[in-house]
């Protein structure tokens, strides 16, 4: 838990750090000459395409400027709570990891994750991997919905488990495109989990926060 505080601590103080970078201006020398003028206007108008740009027409642009993001998540895939990142390849397609615990157990899951383009509120499906885990002898039953449904009450009696999930995430991104707060996002998506062991497919839900560099 300590670590997941310091990390979490680390993920807000670079997005402040990367906000007030975001609102520096460069201001022009009125002295310069009419060259330097010209040469400023110039990267002025290159700059509105850069990293740091101020406003974004869609979801897929700011994806294919920033290729970053990472973020926090509550309940589903992350346990209870847990990170998450995403590494965009291109406008579209990002591979997406997380990690997560609960009272007893922690989660990591791994995937591909399609966003459908749109402004503010955009869609998007993942297609992946999780695995449930624990080494300790901690009593688990009535810890986790899903654990309760695919262990045996021995098996949660025992705490020792492991357990692997096929995945797949429907969720709705909303995207802050604008304004100070450019770069930021916050997801609720649905999670389907399938035991590839009990042959069960198991859902729950997600919510979370995104922020992309």
């Amino acid at each position: 838990m300590k670590t997941l505080i310091a990390l979490f601590t680390l993920f807000f103080t670079l997005i402040s750090l990367a906000q007030e970078i975001s609102t520096v201006e460069i201001t022009p020398n009125r002295s310069s000459k009419t060259q330097n003028e010209t040469t400023s206007s110039e990267f002025s108008s290159s700059n509105h395409k850069s990293y740091y740009q101020s406003a974004y027409n869609s979801n897929w642009e700011m994806r294919d400027h920033r290729k970053l993001g990472a973020g926090i998540g509550l309940a589903g895939v992350f346990g209870q709570i847990g990170g998450v990142a995403d590494i965009n390849f291109d406008a579209q397609n990002a591979a997406q990891v997380g990690f997560g615990n609960g009272y007893g157990f922690s989660t990591f899951f791994a995937g591909w994750k399609t966003s459908f383009e749109s402004q503010f509120l955009s869609p998007y499906i993942t297609v992946g991997y999780s695995r449930w885990y624990n080494s300790d002898n901690v009593d688990l039953r009535g810890n986790s919905y899903i654990l309760d449904q695919v262990l045996s009450k021995n098996e949660l009696r025992n705490g020792k488990i492991g357990v692997d999930f096929l995945l797949a995430n429907v969720g709705v991104q909303y995207n802050q495109l604008d304004s100070e707060w450019i770069g930021n996002s916050f997801f609720l998506e649905f999670n389907f989990l399938y035991s590839t062991s009990r042959g069960s497919l198991l859902p729950a839900a997600s919510v979370g926060s995104i922020y992309y560099f």
